[in-house]
């Protein structure tokens, strides 16, 4: 009987077409920090990979409803105030060690503990008892309660409607951060040595080369197809060899490659719009700036539709408000779109009081209309706005200095707030509650917009459970946004994904989550000759 189980297995590996011991290389043009910790990271790449080593209590579905997952259900209650999430049973982190409702309340804690120094607090604060936890006013969080080992119940003080769809966040092992302060975790070892409870181990991360993640056989929803998933960095321009050299599986690739690639044999290519946006923010702290004039005039002077349609070749959609129109919330009411106008734009900085120096510079009060605009590398695409945008600004006698900078130092001067302008993009959740960026108290506001009516109205979509008045709420503030310009809007996304033939057990009509589902279909694709 034994020889025989051992025959048949043999078969199967040999003739279903379905290898052992599959590798999935999936592409990045982007190198992670390297902080692998669900409460701690805020760039996109390194959230990659804590997708796939940590499981959250839900996940988000391709349709963008929230999903079972550490939880296999939850209840709501009458009030709208407290949801009780079961979860299930025997589900092990990588140590061997079993994820019980301590494990989440640990997590959600740490978030709102005095000494915590990310920058979530602000998702979790409605929860009752939050602020004087973090306050350092109580010992506890009477909003996060432990029913038994599989059972826990959060509780607000009043109805805050994205709070289901908030619970993705990885679920941390409290039996190894337990003793760490909370002040001292973000330089924690585990940060760079992750253990999770998600479908993948941490094997290993070399800066500038990949991160490397083996299957966990002991997945609470069975061992993945892939037993090795290598993130591998590619340099942008190396980007369609890679494809059509099968040195990548999956990867999303700029409009300027998608010609060559979608040309090539044994690739699939999809388009779908995304829930992100890019734009230009301004420095609201200098007073340059602080007018709405300037900041309406630059727009008006800068020629996003050819940014758009010639640049990108169509890839994108104009923006003009900071909702996509993959969101349920957008609203195109009541929006001015800032078509190119270089001649209202300079009539609009004159009436404002700027006037061109002696080098053809706009001078106000002895101030000149000059500033560095910090621009991360890595996109061509990026480069070539950030060029036309000089040139753009200098027809209006505005002097533009680009400065561009690695990624991750980008990123470390804006949370500095050292910088005039910059450019990066949202990808943004799937409850379109735009607090966390945009509230005049929200840690990635990074321009420091402050705006009373803008403030109330964010306070109020959230509290708000009917969607109809979500969406009448934020159509307003829709268009304070685009009136009072904190950013220029540049585009909406589309996201363009190269993907191997083989590839097998994908989403082939993506929605704004892509082909894998904002990669939860990692778990299960496999590769097929």
């Amino acid at each position: 009987m034994k020889k025989f189980n051992i025959f048949v297995l043999l078969f199967l590996l040999l003739f279903s077409g379905v290898a052992a011991g599959q590798t999935f290389r999936y592409g990045l043009t982007t190198n992670p920090r390297g902080m692998f910790n669900p409460i701690l990271y805020t760039e996109r790449y390194d959230g990659m990979i804590i997708g796939q080593v940590y499981d959250g209590l839900i996940y988000i579905d391709a349709e963008l409803k929230p999903q079972p997952l550490v939880a296999k259900d939850w209840e709501i209650s009458e009030d709208q105030l407290s949801i009780t999430f079961y979860l299930n049973e025997g589900i092990l982190f990588h140590d061997g060690v079993e994820l019980t409702a301590e494990d989440v309340a640990f997590t959600y804690r740490t978030i709102l503990h005095p000494q915590y120094t990310g920058v979530r607090f602000g998702n979790f604060k409605v929860l009752a008892g939050a602020e004087d936890y973090k306050e350092g006013k109580s010992e506890d969080v009477p909003g996060i309660e432990v029913l038994d080992k599989y059972t826990i119940r959060f509780t607000t003080n009043e109805p805050y409607a994205p709070l289901v769809v908030a619970f993705t966040y990885g679920i941390l092992p409290s039996h190894l951060l337990k003793d760490i302060p909370v002040a001292d975790l973000e330089k924690a070892d585990f940060n760079l040595n992750p253990i999770g409870s998600g479908p993948f181990k941490f094997v290993e991360f070399l800066t500038d080369q990949h991160v490397i993640l083996e299957a966990n056989e002991n997945y609470f929803q069975g061992a993945p197809k892939i037993e090795t998933l290598i993130f591998q960095k590619v340099a942008v321009d190396a980007v369609p060899i890679y494809i059509q050299q099968n040195r990548v599986d999956y990867i999303e690739i700029s409009p300027e490659h998608y010609p060559q690639v979608a040309a090539l044999a044994g690739v699939d290519t999809y388009i779908y719009e995304a829930l992100s946006y890019s734009y230009i923010a301004f420095n609201l702290r200098q007073a340059r700036f602080q007018d709405v004039a300037v900041r309406q005039a630059m727009t008006y002077g800068f020629d996003r539709e050819t940014y758009v349609e010639v640049i990108r070749e169509g890839f994108g959609i104009v923006a003009n408000a900071p909702l996509p129109q993959a969101s349920w919330a957008y609203n195109a009411e009541g929006i001015n779109p800032y078509n190119y106008n270089p001649e209202l734009a300079l009539k609009m900085l004159t009436d404002a009081g700027w006037q061109a120096g002696s080098d053809g510079v706009l001078t106000k009060d002895g101030e000149r209309l000059e500033f560095d605009f910090l621009v991360p590398e890595g996109s061509r695409l990026t480069e070539q706005m950030a060029l036309l945008f000089q040139q753009n600004m200098e027809d209006l006698g505005i002097k533009v200095h680009l400065l561009f900078m690695e990624f991750s130092a980008a990123v470390d001067r804006v949370d500095a707030r050292e910088f005039d302008l910059f450019t990066m993009g949202w990808s943004l959740a799937v409850d379109p509650d735009p607090y966390s960026i945009w509230h005049s108290t929200a840690p990635w506001n990074d321009p420091g917009f402050v705006h009373a009516r803008s403030d109330q109205l964010l306070e109020l979509g959230r509290g708000e459970m009917d969607l109809e008045k979500r969406k009448e709420i934020y159509a307003e503030w829709q268009q304070i946004i685009n009136h009072e310009l904190p950013y220029i809007f540049l585009f909406y996304d589309v996201t363009i994904s190269a993907v191997s033939e083989k590839l097998q057990g994908i989403d082939k009509t993506p929605g704004p989550l892509g082909p894998l589902v904002g990669d939860y279909l990692v778990r299960f694709i496999r590769l097929e000759d």
